[in-house]
């Protein structure tokens, strides 16, 4: 077998919002000598000034800022920019104009989540990525965290058929005294409230813990209703509850989130994510076990699983469970942009020519896309048409 051959993803930046600041210092920190993958920021495009990017730059720590090639137009960024993979940050009530622009140029695309505002869109460009030729993925980090990959492969199977699953992703953001009126959290122009900003967390965990399940019926969104928060503006959904069931095998999901309850607002982003909660955030439950998760879901580090069938009792009839850890090496982000990276270097090795674009994560995706579109309907959740138009 030959060796691996190192590669170096470049990497382009459309929009420099808080989760690029994230994302950059990720792809900056020092890996292990044998990993073969490596990751650079070359070019990026920005709505300011190029001042004001270099300034970015700078502050975030970017080796030799000067070098990174600066683009007042995204349009002209993915026509003439020479990078490996456009990662797309800005808000998600415009990722599928950003994207479709993207694959257009036949750019690989790595797109926040949620990636698009509804499934067909994400379906048309899963189209035109297999048209030209590219490499496609929503950034749904949490699917590939070590704790995930280990949840999917060894512990699932475990579980016995998943018949119950309650998620839960709260994050109280609405009360944020720093939050501006103008903020996009609160703006519905920009797709904004709890559903698509972070429902997409506990749908995923949905999503993770029934795709192994082989089943002809697809889980349904049943029921849906919000209770919504005021804005300057419209009125945005908030205290979220979703309910999705299948009949065969029987299985129910509960989905609740909001973004204004429990917990303190005035703690920084960070904080607010990481500190703990009573509860455990996602629990799965199947026949012979059951997984729990505590808070925060989205970057997952250890979780517990306790073991109730027959053969797993204690000499008294108690359950008997363990905890596993897999800490998280710097913020997590990484773990997702090895995986395009990876994908990108093997297309460039064994190019099949146009027609053969590679869709990572694309049924999940499609999915947990499919159950937003249900759950804004029952619930009442909508927004201006132009934001949900496919073209």
């Amino acid at each position: 077998m030959s060796a691996a051959i190192s590669f170096q993803c470049r990497w382009a930046f459309l929009g420099l919002s808080g989760i690029a600041e994230l994302f950059i210092r990720d792809l900056q920190l020092s890996r292990d000598a044998s990993n073969q993958i490596t990751h650079k920021l070359v070019t990026l495009s920005t709505t300011g000034s190029v001042e004001r990017a270099q300034e970015w730059l700078t502050a975030h720590q970017v080796p030799n800022p000067k070098d990174v090639e600066i683009f007042t137009s995204y349009e002209e960024m993915l026509e003439s920019g020479d990078f490996d993979v456009v990662y797309i940050s800005t808000p998600h009530s415009v990722h599928f104009k950003h994207a479709r622009a993207a694959v257009e140029q036949r750019r690989n695309v790595l797109l926040e989540k949620p990636a698009v505002m509804n499934r067909k869109q994400f379906e048309r460009l899963g189209t035109l990525a297999k048209k030209n030729d590219v490499v496609l993925m929503e950034a749904m980090w949490t699917r590939y965290f070590p704790l995930t990959k280990y949840f999917q492969q060894h512990l699932l199977p475990q579980l016995g058929p998943v018949q119950r699953i309650i998620a839960d992703y709260s994050v109280p953001i609405f009360g944020d005294p720093q939050l501006t009126p103008s903020s996009r959290f609160l703006n519905k122009a920009n797709g904004s409230g709890s559903l698509l900003d972070i429902g997409v967390y506990p749908l995923t965990w949905v999503d993770l813990a029934l795709n192994s399940t082989p089943s002809t019926v697809p889980l349904q969104v049943v029921y849906a209703e919000t209770i919504k928060h005021d804005t300057p503006s419209d009125p945005i959904d908030d205290i979220t509850t979703v309910i999705l069931s299948r009949p065969d095998p029987p299985v129910t999901a509960i989905v609740t989130l909001s973004s204004s309850i429990p917990g303190s607002a005035n703690l920084g982003l960070q904080d607010k994510l990481l500190r703990k909660k009573n509860a455990p955030s996602i629990r799965i439950q199947g026949t012979r076990a059951e997984v729990a998760l505590p808070f925060p879901p989205i970057r997952p580090e250890s979780l517990t699983i306790q073991f109730y069938s027959p053969d797993k009792l204690d000499k008294s009839g108690f359950e008997t469970e363990e905890t596993i850890t897999k800490e998280v090496y710097g913020w997590g982000l990484w773990y997702q942009a090895d995986v395009i990276a990876e994908a990108v270097r093997e297309k460039q090795e064994h190019s099949e020519g146009k027609g053969h674009g590679l869709l990572i994560g694309f049924e999940g995706t499609l999915r947990v896309s499919g159950w937003l579109d249900e759950a804004k309907r029952l619930a009442g959740i909508d927004f201006d048409p132009e934001l949900e138009t496919v073209w």
